[in-house]
């Protein structure tokens, strides 16, 4: 019966070593990587903030494509009709491809910065509320270290779907801040149906 009782010996051993394991494991903080810019883009005051960005920048995009149309088209019609324009209509529209592109550039730049600029305080708005909540479910879920991979030069090759917390924190910023629903004017009051005027009585 020797060898029972040696088996008995190796298996709590085993489990006494499988027990201190999981429990040190447990006590060792974790590594979790979260995409910052894009646990914004996918909180609801995100998304809102982002549907709005669309809609504000939206005129001035068109704006930018009628430009661009424009000389599209004084480069076809010189390409078309070079043959038969004069040096003064060739000059002209030269002139004019050259100064709508002067444009174009300029505006395309202003554009540029002007959309950096409110994608910037998007992301400044709601990540100075994300961040604490970041730092609130790294402790509840002992997480040591939280490294932001949207960040330039993050030398991440691979990344396993586990230590992503990205989505995670998202939920926990909408549970936190939730979005408010606009709220409908209220429908006015029906006018009264106007009576028609009596007859006069008949004598």
């Amino acid at each position: 019966m020797n060898w029972i009782a040696a088996f008995r010996r190796t298996a709590l051993t085993l489990v006494c070593f499988l027990a201190a394991s999981a429990l040190h494991a447990q006590s060792v903080p974790k590594l979790a990587i979260v995409n910052l810019r894009l646990a914004i883009a996918t909180t609801g005051e995100g998304k809102q903030a982002l549907a709005d960005f669309e809609t504000r920048f939206a005129s001035r995009q068109k704006e930018l494509d009628e430009i661009n149309r424009k000389i599209d088209d004084i480069a076809r019609q010189f390409g078309e009709k070079q043959n038969t324009w004069s040096d003064e209509q060739k000059a002209k529209a030269q002139l004019e491809g050259q100064r709508l592109t002067r444009l174009l550039n300029r505006k395309q730049a202003d554009y540029k910065a002007d959309r950096d600029a409110a994608k910037d305080d998007i992301v400044q708005r709601i990540g100075v509320k994300l961040i604490p909540l970041i730092d609130r479910y790294a402790q509840e879920n002992n997480l040591g270290t939280v490294i932001d991979s949207s960040a330039p030069g993050t030398p991440l090759l691979f990344v396993s779907p586990t230590v992503d917390i990205t989505e995670a924190v998202a939920k926990l910023y909408d549970q936190t801040y939730p979005v408010k629903a606009a709220v409908a004017a209220p429908a006015k009051p029906a006018a009264p149906a106007t009576r028609p005027a009596a007859s006069p009585a008949k004598p």
